[in-house]
């Protein structure tokens, strides 16, 4: 039976963000990296206000026919919270889930009130200002104050161009209706949850928070920040790539 694995990448990012994971994979799995909606070539609509469930409805359709157990999900920051919807939603098709922060935000308004209000005061304030302005406040936010304006003036343009998606984005992770206790009572696959040392305390409370409910989990520290998935895909994959051969030989040592 062939493993397939699904990457989901971040908002304001595609799925080439995986590109060198999916290259270190191809060989072994079937890989997939699509870009979810309003990102990369993905120009399908999306409704308003948006749910984890309608960025899930347009990626199940790939899983189609896929055997229980078959599927390795990975998710990194909106995509890890998609890969938690769908882990929760469908449970049976998955052999394991790895997330790098996965930002639930919905899961801190009763954990963390304060964090809560700081990232909904973020999403407020993007929907107020140009896109531009938009883009560079989201990008600071999780890379650092003027992480944005020493960017390409073409890679500003294309941030700019794609930030309006954010504020679905936003809507879907505080919205979605699943509680603590629901991911932990569906998700009994093994779970690999990482988080970087520089990131923003809500990202790392996120998953410190799900890395104590989750039942079968291995929780790791990573020396890069929030977008490590991204600026630091080498160091990133190889923790995946580590964890991926180990579940594959505990599997083979079963047979």
């Amino acid at each position: 039976m062939q493993t397939t694995v699904l990457m989901l990448h971040s908002s304001l990012s595609s799925g080439r963000q995986w590109q060198g994971l999916k290259l270190a994979l191809k060989a072994d799995f079937q890989v997939l990296n699509p870009d979810l909606l309003g990102y990369g070539s993905n120009t399908a609509s999306y409704p308003r206000p948006m749910q984890l469930a309608d960025e899930a409805n347009q990626l199940w359709p790939l899983l189609e026919g896929k055997p229980a157990g078959s599927v390795i999900l990975i998710g990194h920051s909106f995509g890890g919270a998609i890969a938690l919807h769908m882990a929760r939603t469908r449970p049976e098709l998955f052999k394991a889930v790895l997330l790098f922060e996965p930002v639930a935000f919905h899961l801190l308004k009763t954990t963390e009130p304060g964090l809560y209000q700081q990232v909904q005061q973020l999403s407020q304030q993007m929907l107020s200002i140009s896109p531009q302005d938009a883009a560079a406040l989201f990008i600071d936010y999780w890379q650092g104050d003027g992480y944005f304006a020493n960017l390409p003036d073409v890679m500003q343009q294309k941030l700019a161009g794609q930030v309006g998606k954010v504020a679905a984005d936003f809507e879907a992770l505080s919205d979605e209706p699943a509680t603590l206790t629901d991911y932990a009572g569906a998700i009994h696959c093994p779970v690999l949850l990482l988080s970087g040392e520089q990131s923003q305390l809500s990202a790392q409370r996120l998953a410190k928070i799900l890395a104590g409910a989750l039942p079968s989990v291995e929780f790791q520290t990573v020396k890069t920040g929030h977008m490590g998935p991204v600026t630091d895909a080498e160091l990133v994959n190889s923790v995946l790539l580590e964890f991926i051969r180990r579940l594959a030989a505990t599997e083979s040592s079963h047979y």
